[in-house]
């Protein structure tokens, strides 16, 4: 019993990442308790460094993208551009429809 309770707190936090893509082309981000407008650098910043903290960084676990129907896809691809760089290929990432755009995907 023991043993599981010091191998649930050894492990590394999760940090899960979700992109959102709109009608105009914006990115967003959900991370840290939040829902924010992001430039192509702050996405490869944020997927190159993850989650941090001063006493534990955390990389990026999972990525889910909402994409909102009519998004440029010049933007959709270039944001798959980003994540491969960073070792996401599209199979590795979860993709769904962002329907209720510009309110955060649930």
């Amino acid at each position: 019993m023991l043993a599981a309770i010091l191998a649930l707190a050894m492990m590394p936090d999760a940090c899960p990442i979700t992109i959102g893509v709109g009608t105009d082309g914006k990115l967003f981000s959900g991370r840290f308790q939040g829902w924010y407008r992001i430039s192509p650098k702050t996405l490869e910043s944020d997927l190159r460094y993850g989650c941090y903290n001063d006493n534990n960084p955390s990389p990026v676990t999972s990525v889910k993208i909402a994409i909102a129907p009519g998004a440029p896809k010049p933007k959709i691809e270039e944001v798959f551009s980003i994540l491969q760089k960073q070792g996401w290929n599209r199979d590795k990432v979860n993709v769904k429809s962002w329907d209720q755009y510009p309110r955060e995907p649930h």
